[in-house]
């Protein structure tokens, strides 16, 4: 027998953003989740594990309001609002919704990827973070 629980939350997408598995661009906008969990029956402690993510979309079609419910791994929408709320991956971001992003003084796109200030590590597929002192410890 496997025991399982419903929850309730809203989400708030700061950026027009994309779902895998559906090929739409989704507006910015406030949407309400349902997430079906699935009591853990292997953990230590009483713990649940999410199966399914139900996000209600409601868009206008002229003068009609469609409402849809779209049915997503958790891990996806998950994924898809950690891009949203991180503002150092804004041109991950732009790449994902089909925009050229923000233009900066850095250089051209052809450099975008590389490191102009050598001793200073990158990560993640963002802009480098570069910090305001230099790291002094490293010859």
């Amino acid at each position: 027998m496997t025991i399982t629980r419903n929850t309730h939350r809203t989400v708030t997408f700061f950026h027009p953003f994309r779902l895998e598995g559906y090929d739409e661009l989704f507006q910015a906008g406030t949407y309400e989740v349902e997430t079906l969990e699935e009591l853990d029956l292997m953990a230590a402690t009483r713990s649940y594990k999410k199966v399914q993510s139900n996000l209600h979309v409601w868009s206008r079609d002229g003068k009609t309001t469609v409402a849809r419910l779209l049915v997503l791994d958790p891990v996806i929408l998950d994924s898809a609002l950690v891009l949203d709320a991180d503002p150092l991956r804004e041109e991950e971001r732009a790449r994902m919704i089909g925009t050229t992003g923000k233009d900066d003084d850095h250089g051209d796109a052809d450099d975008a990827g590389e490191d102009d200030h050598p001793g200073h590590a990158t990560t993640g597929p963002g802009p480098a973070f570069r910090p305001s002192q230099p790291d002094h410890r490293t010859p």
